[in-house]
């Protein structure tokens, strides 16, 4: 079978929050700023391929790089260097890591074009990582249901979910007040989805 595949992790709150702390008392960690920039790369890299494979049945060999189609007759991937995979431990790789969905490609694909726009200048990275964190803010006020930021951001749906707020808001009574509303209307959204 050869290479085993890994995907990029989700990418630390923790090192987010330090980073904007940084930008905020004018001293920015660029060392951090590199990590989690090239963190969040490795993770819209990871999202690509896995809606790659979920929309077309196409794999990235881990071992050369090629492209693969799925077999048609026993659904495995099998590549021309020997490189082979399972669809069953193929599944196995991507579970529960929250990779999927095709909406999440045109977050994927802005955070990378912005930042290889910005290469070699950290206050243009900032930006781009900023202007990722701001795209999150925005769809969890304008369609305040799950947010996309938890398929990017390690952590639980509700402690993404405050970091972003607490990242747009500060320590204010605006952000405690849109917290809860996107609690609320959250939780309306979920029980409307159990009923179906």
């Amino acid at each position: 079978m050869g290479q085993k595949i890994k995907w990029a992790e989700r990418v630390s709150r923790d090192k987010i929050k330090r980073l904007y702390e940084s930008d905020a008392n004018l001293m920015l960690d660029e060392n951090l700023l590199q990590e989690i920039g090239y963190a969040f790369i490795a993770r819209c890299e990871s999202i690509l391929a896995i809606n790659k494979l979920f929309e077309y049945h196409i794999l990235t060999c881990p071992s050369c790089g090629k492209d693969i189609n799925q077999n048609t007759e026993n659904r495995n991937y099998i590549c021309g260097c020997g490189w082979s995979i399972t669809e069953e431990d193929l599944k196995s790789t991507y579970q529960r890591k929250q990779l999927s969905g095709l909406t999440l490609n045109e977050y994927a694909n802005n955070f990378i074009a912005d930042w290889n726009r910005a290469l070699n200048d950290p206050k243009k990275q900032m930006i781009a990582v900023d202007y990722l964190i701001h795209r999150f803010h925005w769809e969890m006020t304008e369609n305040p249901t799950r947010p996309v930021a938890v398929n990017y951001i390690e952590g639980s749906m509700d402690t993404v979910t405050q970091l972003i707020f607490d990242l747009a808001y500060g320590d204010t009574d605006e952000k405690q007040k849109n917290f809860d509303h996107w609690k609320k209307v959250k939780a309306k959204a979920d029980s409307i989805w159990v009923k179906q």
